[in-house]
């Protein structure tokens, strides 16, 4: 990670990946512990992951700082089910990581009535506005106010937030995270990676 100081402002490297693809998780996992080797205020990483493994390769392998992995909701996929594997759930929780299950942020009901009545809710609507920045990005700005919302990040603190497009992780943010009820509070600080094309 390039640090540059000058006159009041600062320049720093941000890694664009050709393509969203699950293939760039151990580049963001270097990118994010470049980063915070260089920021020591970070004390929160959070982590999007869908059936575990990048839940599990995070929380392996950031032992200095507090790793929350947010998982999608039970019945994301169908009625009573959680996709997050339970020796990857274990694993997690093995390396004193929390692991967060709730309700999209940017989904829950709205997504209820858009299926329902083919009706779009402004929150749906501020999703689609994130993802002209990929999905990852989107994740990033969603998991924040979710783990915000958990009690499990301060609102006053910048965090990192890490996403993919899919399966895996090609996307890093520092967000200062803010509660689902103050969202216009939320700030996305840095692009640590994303993909260029998605």
């Amino acid at each position: 990670m390039t640090w540059l100081s000058y006159q009041n402002s600062m320049a720093f490297e941000t890694v664009y990946f050709p393509e969203a693809s699950v293939e760039h998780t151990n580049k963001v996992l270097e990118t994010v512990k470049k980063y915070l080797s260089v920021d020591k205020t970070i004390e929160h990483v959070v982590v999007a992951t869908t059936e575990g493994t990048v839940g599990e390769i995070f929380s392996k392998s950031l032992s200095d700082v507090r790793v929350i992995v947010v998982s999608h909701h039970t019945g994301f996929k169908q009625p009573n089910f959680n996709e997050l594997d339970e020796n990857k759930r274990m694993a997690i929780e093995k390396t004193g990581a929390k692991i967060l299950t709730t309700t999209h942020a940017f989904a829950g009901v709205a997504r209820g009535v858009r299926n329902a009545l083919g009706t779009y809710s402004p929150t749906e609507i501020i999703a689609y506005a994130y993802r002209t920045f990929g999905q990852g990005t989107k994740v990033c700005a969603e998991i924040a106010m979710m783990a915000a919302d958990a009690g499990l990040v301060p609102v006053d603190q910048n965090v990192i937030c890490v996403a993919g497009s899919g399966r895996g992780a090609d996307t890093a943010w520092i967000i200062k995270p803010t509660n689902t009820n103050k969202f216009i509070d939320l700030k996305m600080r840095i692009c640590l990676c994303k993909p260029i094309t998605f």
